[in-house]
């Protein structure tokens, strides 16, 4: 239900799609070249959704990393309006949305949740999760609290779990290390490389010398199979990506350790 208070603008925006539809077809409330951000904004192409995500921050981005890694998320729908925060919550008249509206004509903001996730369940069925993510100085804030209980109160009333991250539950080395193998996964990325077969012989190379500290065993498969330099790392970052390899995403990634020293699914 569009409300009757929403602004010209707003109603086109919903009538756009904004903020409705899932996967591919889901369109973000705001993009990035529509508001100012006090942080880097980052426009990229979603792994798992093919679509593109607009984020408002480096934390925002973090997270984003790190949720698209995750196995237990199959979709990420950014800058999720609560277009229905009126009509879903009982008691709103301690909530001081008066707060967020425009000064001149009056007309509110729509509220929105930074990320409104789709989590698989071990069973397979699926819930959503809503996360917000701030920086902690914002937190000292005491209009930043006022959104937030709306926020809060409006998950709560519709049942979805909700919290908010900060900077200190977004591991910055993960997060780079998430970035520097995703990139594998686009299409396009391994130019004339077969990286279907040719990692697959490289998982085999790594099994069959697993005494081998990586940075040798990948400058040896590249002259074994007569590849241009490089290529057994973008190979090895493939597999990472696949997670065929696993090793602890959370600490620089250190190319003298043997294979026995990392984990091979």
């Amino acid at each position: 239900m569009i409300q009757d208070s929403y602004s010209i603008r707003t109603k086109r925006l919903i009538a756009e799609g904004r903020g409705q539809g899932v996967g591919a077809d889901y369109i973000p409330w705001t993009k990035t070249h529509e508001f100012s951000s006090k942080g880097r904004a980052t426009r990229l192409l979603g792994i798992k959704t093919g679509r593109i995500h607009h984020l408002q921050s480096d934390n925002q981005y973090r997270a984003f990393l790190i949720f698209e890694f995750s196995e237990k998320v199959s979709d990420i729908r950014e800058t999720y309006p609560l277009l229905d925060a009126l009509e879903v919550m009982d008691n709103v008249d301690d909530l001081r949305f008066d707060k967020f509206q425009d000064k001149e004509t009056k007309d509110p903001f729509v509220i929105t949740t930074n990320f409104l996730l789709t989590v698989v369940e071990p069973d397979r069925s699926e819930k959503y999760v809503a996360r917000t993510v701030k920086n902690s100085s914002e937190l000292k804030r005491k209009m930043t609290w006022e959104k937030l209980e709306i926020e809060r109160r409006y998950w709560l009333q519709k049942g979805i779990e909700w919290k908010i991250i900060t900077e200190k539950q977004l591991p910055r080395q993960l997060a780079k290390n998430i970035e520097w193998i995703r990139e594998t996964l686009l299409e396009g990325s391994e130019g004339d490389l077969d990286k279907e077969r040719l990692s697959i012989t490289l998982l085999r190379y790594l099994l069959e010398n697993d005494e081998v500290p990586l940075k040798e065993i990948l400058k040896l498969f590249d002259k074994q199979e007569d590849l241009q330099k490089g290529s057994g790392l973008f190979l090895f970052r493939y597999l990472l990506a696949k997670k065929e390899i696993c090793i602890d995403m959370s600490k620089t990634i250190d190319f003298s350790l043997s294979v026995r020293d990392i984990n091979l699914k």
